[in-house]
């Protein structure tokens, strides 16, 4: 269950990326140097038309001034896979380069696979159900990412995405499930969030409640549980919004 100091955090969160999504306009003031990408699927661009053009990162890019961005995020990339694979790669890419900020989509493949587990999709979670521990590995290793990216940069904003839920609104029966598991991983990645300076949260939430069938391929002929590229669009302004307020 969500304590409630954190549920009025996130909504306030949400409140405020909501009040702050410019539906694709550029930033007041265009940023400086270059755009580090680091996550999972999402963050990779799967589900847009062009990963180049349309995807939320692609579109952070074009919204922050048409800066340079270096996405290294990968498909099914868990929080160990972009501390083990992707930070490695991140002082090569950035070439020595002012890096204008970062964006992390991660932890979503780390509870994938307690979705379709059969004990997780009862309501509510019985003990069988391995969420817990699974939600303090993520925790853990959320904070190590965080504590090496403020080593390497100090003051670089940095904004990590909560989750949507992409089923939400589709009838999938995985819709349910998702429902109970990604708040509380929402949740976790507040929670480090919180810890560090010149860090924000991306709440693209809200606009997805009720609107996976529109705003992803989870009902398209081939099930793809990605944005499509109005979802990525949207998730784009949620980061833009958090940036404003880290800049």
């Amino acid at each position: 269950m969500i304590t409630r100091p954190l549920a009025l955090a996130l909504a306030m969160l949400a409140a405020a990326a909501i009040a702050g999504c410019g539906g694709g306009s550029a930033s007041e003031a265009p940023y400086e140097g270059l755009y580090l990408s680091l996550g999972d699927s999402v963050a990779a661009g799967s589900g847009a038309t062009d990963a180049s053009s349309t995807s939320f990162a692609a579109l952070v890019a074009k919204d922050a001034g048409s800066i340079e961005i270096a996405n290294l995020a990968v498909a099914g990339a868990t929080t160990r896979d972009v501390i083990e694979k992707q930070l490695p790669r991140a002082e090569t890419a950035a070439g020595g380069r002012k890096l204008a900020f970062i964006t992390v989509s991660v932890g979503g493949n780390d509870l994938a696979a307690l979705i379709p587990n059969t004990t997780c999709q009862q309501d509510p979670l019985p003990a069988s159900c391995p969420l817990e521990p699974a939600l303090s590995q993520v925790e853990a290793d959320l904070d190590a990412l965080m504590k090496q990216l403020r080593a390497a940069y100090p003051k670089t904003p940095v904004v990590l995405l909560l989750y949507p839920n992409f089923f939400s609104g589709t009838g999938h029966p995985f819709e349910a499930p998702a429902e109970r598991v990604l708040p509380r991983l929402d949740e976790v990645i507040a929670r480090v969030a919180a810890r560090y300076q010149h860090t924000a949260v991306a709440a693209a939430a809200p606009a997805f409640a009720g609107r996976g069938a529109s705003l992803t391929h989870v009902l398209d002929p081939a099930f793809d549980p990605h944005p499509n590229d109005a979802g990525h669009r949207l998730i784009a302004d949620a980061f833009l919004a958090a940036l404003k307020r880290v800049k």
